[in-house]
């Protein structure tokens, strides 16, 4: 088994809606981001990716390449999962929390984890949204973004998933690519330090 912790925080910017878990939300704020700023998602895929050891949304989804401007999450979401199965582990259960004062999102959890469950191609059962506020302090207290954590628990499975559907050739060369990241990180130790220095300044612009 192996867990995985992440968290997000995207500002308050011009816009009339938000995304949060794959839902489209209205509100008098959009969030400001390189892509399409869903914390709950960005949180998630933190999560699992750290469960793998293998770095974070930053690293792997940059967001000075353009190819991620105004990106969907949920592409980011499905190829995390792509690497949960290559690496031969399965979703036992995600647990995500929200924290804003505003919009209220009551409302939209059920659609949140139905988004998700769907994405993840698990069991709704599996999937854990929580909102909270945090009582008029801080800055998601003030009214200026919005902030997401999620815990993750992987179990192994019997064997690694072959990559499947219509992004076969782009999900393998994203798993090679993943992969040869972190067997060069393993060969040259020494090296991390650069790594971890390089993706530090780029992860939480996603």
């Amino acid at each position: 088994m192996r867990i995985g912790q992440g968290f997000d925080v995207h500002a308050f910017g011009p816009g009339d809606y938000v995304t949060l878990g794959g839902v489209r939300i209205a509100h008098d704020h959009g969030l400001v981001a390189h892509s399409d700023g869903d914390v709950v998602i960005h949180a998630l895929c933190d999560a699992m990716l750290g469960a793998l050891a293998l770095g974070d949304i930053g690293q792997h989804f940059p967001p000075g390449e353009e190819q991620w401007r105004n990106a969907d999450s949920r592409t980011f979401l499905r190829r995390c999962a792509a690497l949960v199965a290559q690496h031969g582990h399965a979703l036992a259960n995600a647990d995500v929390t929200v924290v804003c004062e505003r919009p209220r999102l009551a409302p939209h959890v059920e659609r949140m984890r139905e988004a998700l469950a769907g994405e993840l191609g698990c069991a709704l059962d599996q999937v854990s949204v929580k909102a909270t506020t945090s009582e008029k302090l801080g800055f998601t207290g003030r009214g200026e973004g919005i902030a997401a954590s999620a815990v993750v628990l992987l179990q192994p499975r019997a064997v690694a998933a072959p990559v499947t559907g219509e992004d076969d050739a782009e999900l393998h060369a994203f798993v090679q690519r993943v992969a040869a990241e972190v067997e060069a990180d393993v060969a040259h130790p020494l090296s991390q330090g650069k790594v971890a220095a390089g993706s530090a300044a780029r992860s939480r612009e996603g």
